[in-house]
């Protein structure tokens, strides 16, 4: 008798990943968020200047005084065997009375043996409705 193993889907693979992310956000744990990212991730955050590399990462979001994220996926999809693109909503916290700011994040996940990380990170505005 053969047995079938049934991969969870792409949106499923996608949130367990931003799960990951958004705990070590949480709870300011850079090791965590790192883990979540390839060794050689390209990097663009809410700075300016991208980077790359997972310790890159880390560096970025250690004196970042986020409290918190919540996020929503949008859309998830398979390019690839080994690769998911994921597109989210993040609303990110802040202490104190600072406001919470909502962006867009695009991941490209890819398949490392048994595991998904971040090979590639972007962050963009939310358009205001006009």
């Amino acid at each position: 008798m053969t047995s079938t193993t049934h991969e969870p889907t792409s949106e499923a693979i996608f949130a367990t990943v931003l799960d990951v992310w958004k705990h070590g956000i949480d709870v300011h744990d850079t090791t965590e968020i790192g883990s979540a990212f390839a060794e050689d991730t390209i990097f663009q955050g809410g700075k300016p200047e991208p980077s790359r590399g997972r310790a890159s990462v880390m560096a970025y979001y250690d004196p970042d005084p986020l409290t918190g994220v919540e996020y929503e996926i949008i859309d998830a999809r398979r390019s690839a065997d080994n690769v998911i693109v994921g597109y989210a909503a993040a609303h990110f916290t802040f202490p104190g009375d600072a406001p919470t700011v909502h962006r867009h994040v695009t991941m490209v996940l890819e398949r490392s043996g048994d595991d998904w990380l971040i090979g590639h990170y972007h962050v963009s505005l939310i358009p205001t409705a006009h």
